[in-house]
């Protein structure tokens, strides 16, 4: 096939995902990764009008080292608006440092200070990118925001927002993304979706992109290249305490409890042939329970918050796959009861080690069905 109808073919394959003629303006959030730059260079291969929006959400301290591959720190900006030179279209920096520090990076640190385990993409995803950035592109006269996540959105057939998995699995954020709402999905889009990440880097050689062999980016972009702990500990507000057994015996002392997770079971402490090895629950009193493998089975869980991306409650007795961990495997569970924005989840097939904090996402096949985070944890010794 010659590269003019390569070319071609890629044109119409982008516009099918935008849904808009050529020449309609589409703002692009741009994290300053090969991802987003790949979405954006596609669009203005495709003819559309684009407007590239980075959001500027903290700072390097002087005497941090990033870490290769972190997201969104200042030169991010940079690259994202070399990009945008490259390409030729505008390109524009919001400052959303004190947003973001009062409604990912403040949450994030109160959460584990109460023994929480916090995932602050979700937090991200929610105030920043499907609010602020969405709003910014509206007001500049955009019709829609592209963003380079690794999911796929669509309406089904009574229009109702449809959100599945990445095709490339190894790459799939629809996990992050439940707290999306129907409002704000009719004015996104994600046209990679149905790429994998190999199909992404070769577009951006192929467009000859500066960034094409740049780093994944990272979780807990804030964080640098210190372990989350040591960041914790480095805000003085993480909490010491005790590590006891499920039956109330003391074990030992810590002296940060972000250093532990649930399900966790290296770098305890522990006598090596106790066997009493993983982390069971925290406390916000800074108290660590510790058990065997078998305490950590989960018998029900709370997701409070919940966000029904179909647009609708799920109803008690209904079945769904249940995801707590952005690359663990979905497993079987039922909707136990119903109340308010909060879900109880049955697990049907063996669930070990649900922590508080964390999302409880659920799907339907591919499809998201909506999600919430982990208020409360029933383990089946308790129940």
């Amino acid at each position: 096939m010659s590269k003019s109808r390569i070319t071609q073919d890629v044109r119409h394959w982008t516009r099918e995902q935008i849904g808009l003629p050529s020449g309609a303006r589409v703002a692009v959030a741009m994290s300053g990764g090969v991802d987003s730059s790949v979405v954006a260079a596609l669009l203005v291969e495709a003819g559309y009008d684009v407007i590239g929006l980075t959001a500027r959400l903290y700072d390097t301290e002087a005497t941090e080292v990033p870490r290769a591959g972190s997201c969104c720190a200042p030169e991010d900006a940079r690259d994202a608006k070399g990009v945008a030179a490259q390409l030729g279209f505008r390109h524009y920096v919001l400052d959303e440092r004190q947003s973001f520090r009062e409604e990912v990076i403040g949450p994030f640190i109160e959460s584990w200070r109460t023994g929480q385990t916090p995932n602050p993409c979700v937090a991200c995803n929610r105030s920043l990118k499907f609010d602020r950035l969405l709003k910014r592109a509206l007001s500049l006269g955009a019709e829609v925001l592209a963003t380079g996540h690794y999911a796929q959105l669509d309406a089904d057939d009574g229009g109702r927002p449809r959100l599945r998995r990445g095709m490339d699995r190894g790459k799939d954020q629809a996990y992050f993304l439940y707290p999306l709402p129907a409002v704000q999905a009719r004015l996104l889009r994600f046209p990679l979706g149905g790429l994998s990440k190999t199909d992404v880097r070769e577009h951006a050689e192929r467009l000859g992109l500066d960034v094409a062999q740049k780093a994944e980016s990272m979780d807990i972009c804030f964080v640098g290249a210190k372990k989350p702990a040591d960041w914790m500990a480095a805000q003085g507000q993480v909490p010491g305490g005790e590590l006891i057994s499920l039956d109330g015996t003391r074990l030992g002392r810590h002296d940060n409890l972000a250093k532990f997770t649930v399900g966790q079971r290296r770098g305890l402490g522990l006598p090596g042939g106790s066997s009493v090895r993983y982390v069971v629950d925290k406390k916000a009193d800074g108290t660590v329970i510790v058990g065997d493998r078998d305490a950590l089975k989960v018998s029900t869980l709370d997701l409070q918050g919940y966000n029904p991306v179909t647009g609708a409650m799920p109803k008690v007795g209904e079945r769904f796959g249940l995801q707590v961990r952005h690359r663990g495997k979905a497993i079987m569970a039922e909707v136990e009861a119903v109340s308010d924005e909060v879900l109880t989840i049955r697990p049907l097939d063996p669930l070990m080690g649900a922590a508080r904090g964390q999302a409880g996402v659920l799907f339907q096949d591919d499809r998201v069905i909506g999600g919430g985070t982990i208020e409360h944890v029933t383990r089946a010794s308790e129940a």
